[in-house]
C-alpha cells in the first residue's frame, strides 16, 4: 500500500516527552496562581489531562473564570517545556532521519499545545519539513476537539489536500483519531506494548519502518 501524505503526532514519535515534573511545576504554579492551595486530587488529574469537564467542574467550585484558568495553564505548561528543551533534556529521535526520506507532504497532529509543537520544531529547525501543523489549543472549545476527535486530523488532510494519508503515533488515541477520519494508522511501539480498543492497520517498531511502508 502506498500513501500520498503521512501526518505524525509530535511527542514520543518525533521527540522525546516532557517529563512528568515539567507538568507537575506548571500545574502548581496554576493552582498557586489562583490561590488554590490544596487542589484535590481529580483537579490535578483533570488539569494534567485537559480533561475539560473535570476543569469546569474545579473553576466552577473555586468561582474562577475558566478561559482565564486555561490561558494560564497553558501558558505554564509551555513555558516549562521550553525550558526543558533549552536545556538539553528533550532530543529528536534518532530514527527521525527516517522521516525526511519520505517523498510525500507531511503533517503534524499533536495534542500538546500548538505553540509548544511550533516551538519544537523551530527549536530543532526542522519547520519546513511539515505542510500542515495543529496543536490542540488548552481551551473548552480546543480540549472537546483533541484526538481522539478527529477534527485536526481532517484539518490537515484538508491542508495537505488528501485523503490517501497515514497517521503515525505512539498511543491508542492516536489509532482511533485516525479511524475516526477514515485513514490507516501506524502505532509506533518503540518496544513497548501499547493496547489499543481499535486496531491499528500497521504496527512498526521505529520510524526506520516507514519508508518500506509508504513506498508500499
Amino acid at each position: 500500500m502506498t500513501y500520498d501524505a503521512v501526518i505524525f503526532d509530535n511527542d514520543g514519535v518525533l521527540v522525546e516527552l516532557p517529563s512528568r515534573d515539567a507538568f507537575r511545576r506548571a500545574t502548581e504554579r496554576t493552582f498557586r496562581q489562583f490561590d488554590m492551595r490544596r487542589p484535590t486530587h481529580d483537579d490535578v488529574r483533570a488539569l494534567v489531562a485537559g480533561n475539560v469537564e473535570g476543569i469546569g467542574r474545579l473553576c466552577r467550585r473555586n468561582r474562577i473564570d475558566a478561559m482565564d484558568f486555561c490561558y494560564e495553564a497553558a501558558a505554564n505548561a509551555v513555558r516549562e517545556q521550553k525550558r526543558e528543551l533549552r536545556a538539553g533534556l528533550r532530543n529528536l529521535y534518532d530514527d527521525v532521519h527516517a522521516v525526511w526520506s519520505l517523498d510525500v507532504p507531511l503533517g503534524l497532529v499533536s495534542n500538546n499545545q500548538h505553540e509548544a509543537v511550533a516551538y519544537v520544531l523551530r527549536f530543532f529547525g526542522i519547520e519546513d519539513r511539515f505542510d500542515a501543523v495543529y496543536g490542540c489549543p488548552f481551551t473548552p472549545e480546543g480540549l472537546r476537539r483533541k484526538k481522539p476527535d478527529p477534527h485536526y486530523v481532517n484539518e490537515a488532510l484538508s491542508d495537505l489536500g488528501t485523503r490517501d494519508a497515514l497517521y503515525v503515533g505512539d498511543s491508542a488515541c492516536d489509532v482511533e483519531a485516525a479511524a475516526n477520519a477514515g485513514i490507516d494508522s501506524a502505532l509506533l511501539t518503540r518496544g513497548r506494548p501499547v493496547e489499543c480498543e481499535v486496531a491499528p492497520t500497521h504496527e512498526i517498531d521505529g520510524l526506520d519502518a516507514l519508508p518500506a511502508l509508504v513506498r508500499g
